[in-house]
């Protein structure tokens, strides 16, 4: 009996040093391994008071480039040698789930659908494997100075394909390099988000919602396409480098752009007058004010050695404050937390706001795995249609939009 209780007593002992090893944040604690792609200024405040609120926990970062870091992740997958918690860009997705090695977080995530915005970009029907943490969209950079030397209202900018065409027709009209709209030209992954806004806006879509049959081809995606057109013709074409440093410059009326050209104008040209704006939907009974929407995702991986703490963290990284805490920081995405545009984070930042209000009628890219190539197709057919003059823009976006469905309906079941 009395070793019987000696043999309880260590036990006791032993859970106790553990709880208290634990609590300190010693040794024992769980490490959680977390590749991310964030400068340590911004994202280590979130995990030191991650640790500090779950003291069971430590998390390893292991910093990951854009450059290479999704030829690191694959190679991961591959090896089995996997982290606990992942952050990947939402153009990965697709593949990522094409090869069935996520873990699914159904079930912890599901109190989380209502809150959170970004859900097409990490789930299969209706299973999770992942968390929308932060996200970007587009929206139209519009130069209050041009406008007033255009004659037009400076207080705000246009709500429909009418208006914007007809204000970039009267900048364009100042000259001495001044030019009215900036068409994207000669660029992959960069096109398919300035066109697509105004298809998207009219009721275009690219696949059923089944992902099954290619719906490209449509009356709402030829008319968008025509639209864009015309815009080539009170404005310049060029790459989004271009067009951005040419409205930092004063001489781009209108720029579909995002958050890190909001981040930069007040250091690169902090005496420029500029407005931003919702996306011009086709008319004022008519369609939407659509545009681009993705971001940067949670996941873990079957594999993972850690799936629970992962996932106990990544909530604790998309929730409101923190994810708001991050953004807030880096000035270059938004929380995917719905209502963010209310919160106190941004009470003094009107411009942001409209940011966050594009994701209101912003469409995601559907994940199927073949959509990169999807994406280079419509992008090829519209690139063409922009340099093809010598027809009618009804005949030329019709063409354009009949190749990509060709090539989109060839690689749906591939």
């Amino acid at each position: 009996m009395i070793r019987r209780r000696v043999r309880l007593g260590v036990a006791v002992l032993a859970l106790v040093a553990l709880a208290g090893g634990l609590a300190c944040g010693g040794p024992r604690a769980q490490e959680i391994v977390f590749w991310e792609f964030w400068p340590a200024a911004d994202i280590q405040p979130l995990i030191d008071k991650f640790e500090k609120e779950h003291p069971g926990f430590k998390v390893r970062l292991e910093p990951l480039t854009w450059q290479d870091g999704e030829q690191k992740i694959t190679a991961a997958i591959e090896s089995g040698a996997v982290p606990d918690l992942c952050e990947i860009g939402s153009t990965w997705m697709p593949q990522l789930l094409a090869t069935g090695r996520l873990a699914d977080w159904s079930a912890g995530t599901a109190d989380l659908r209502p809150v959170l915005r970004g859900w097409p970009l990490c789930t299969l029907g209706d299973a999770s494997y992942g968390l929308p943490w932060v996200l970007g969209t587009r929206v139209l950079f519009y130069n209050k100075d041009l406008f007033v030397r255009a004659g037009l209202d400076s207080s705000q900018g246009p709500e429909t394909w009418e208006e914007l065409a007809a204000a970039a027709a009267a900048i364009e009209k100042l000259g001495g390099g001044v030019h009215g709209y900036g068409v994207q030209g000669g660029e992959h992954h960069v096109l398919f988000k300035k066109f697509m806004p105004f298809a998207w806006g009219n009721g275009g879509r690219i696949l059923s919602d089944d992902l099954s049959t290619a719906v490209f081809d449509s009356p709402e995606n030829r008319e968008a396409l025509e639209f864009y057109l015309s815009l080539r013709d009170v404005g310049i074409m060029a790459k989004q480098e271009v067009l951005d440093r040419q409205f930092r410059e004063g001489r781009l009326g209108f720029d579909l752009s995002g958050a890190w050209l909001l981040k930069s104008l007040p250091r690169d040209a902090p005496k420029l007058r500029f407005g931003v704006a919702l996306v011009p939907r086709p008319s004022l009974d008519q369609g939407t004010h659509g545009s681009f929407a993705g971001g940067q995702l949670l996941v873990s991986f079957q594999a993972s050695k850690r799936k629970e703490a992962a996932l106990q963290l990544a909530r604790f990284l998309v929730s409101a404050e923190n994810a708001g805490d991050l953004a807030s920081r880096a000035r270059s995405v938004q929380p995917a937390t719905i209502g963010a545009d209310t919160s106190a984070v941004y009470r003094d930042r009107p411009l942001e706001q409209v940011l966050l209000r594009q994701f209101d009628t912003a469409y995601f890219t559907p994940n199927h795995p073949r959509w990169t190539d999807m994406e280079a197709a419509i992008e090829d057919a519209i690139e063409r249609a922009l340099l093809d003059h010598s027809r009618p823009r009804a005949e030329v976006a019709a063409a354009a939009t009949a190749e990509a469905q060709q090539k989109i309906a060839e690689l749906v079941h591939q």
